[in-house]
């Protein structure tokens, strides 16, 4: 088998089991306190994925207990508290001008794309504009995992197994096109940490990933 078609597999793979879980739009809908989350966007399709391709991959890696508050901090109203709010409102306002003032000096430099940079009072409405786009165009999936060191080994190779793969790219109208960060733009995925890094999900770990799911919906069938 090619290097390219196992990648192909083992993306399929991960893509259907992760959707056997629920579609989630609040994290107050998660009934435990540790795991993966994995994000959905309107119009972003794939062959491996029934209902939508996987976009992002999340995780509360250095914290137990901190799942809904990882999610949490995508949705509040502060870019500060999550890279991902930073590179959706850097993606939205360069798709409307890529010399926007809250983009510059450059990319990733500016102070709405910077750490801990100040907003601006133009930065305070497109702060309402990402939780808006949150809202209404995305959802997510989670997987309970307790473990917080397989829950950290297995982020990496969920992120790099998705992001190698040749089947599950971006839509010409993706958002993540209008990013600053070069491995966002070419994986698809709103990610860049472990992207096209050297942990890949093996036949082991899916079997575990397997598991994992079909424990999380015993969770999720107590609490219906």
């Amino acid at each position: 088998m090619s290097q390219n078609n196992e990648a192909a597999e083992i993306c399929q793979r991960i893509h259907s089991v992760v959707s056997k879980l629920p579609n989630l739009k609040d994290p107050s809908e998660i009934p435990y306190y540790n795991g993966l989350y994995f994000f959905y966007e309107e119009g972003e399709q794939s062959p491996h994925g029934f209902g939508g391709r996987i976009v992002r991959v999340g995780n509360h890696p250095r914290s137990q207990d901190r799942l809904q508050g990882r999610l949490w901090d995508h949705y509040s109203p502060n870019k500060n508290f999550s890279v991902f709010r930073k590179s959706l409102g850097g993606a939205l306002l360069r798709q409307k001008n890529p010399n926007h003032d809250c983009l510059k000096p450059g990319p990733g430099k500016g102070h709405w794309e910077k750490q801990d940079s100040r907003v601006c009072l133009e930065c305070k409405a497109l702060e309402d504009r990402v939780t808006y786009l949150l809202r209404q165009n995305f959802w997510f999936r989670c997987v309970e995992i307790k473990d917080q060191k397989l829950r950290n080994i297995l982020e990496k190779k969920l992120i790099g197994s998705i992001s190698i793969c040749p089947v599950c790219k971006p839509s010409d109208r993706w958002l993540g096109l209008y990013a600053y960060n070069e491995k966002v733009r070419s994986s698809g995925l709103w990610n860049s940490n472990y992207v096209y890094g050297q942990y890949i999900m093996s036949l082991q770990d899916l079997k575990t990933l397997e598991r994992l799911v079909a424990y999380t919906l015993q969770t999720f069938n107590k609490v219906q």
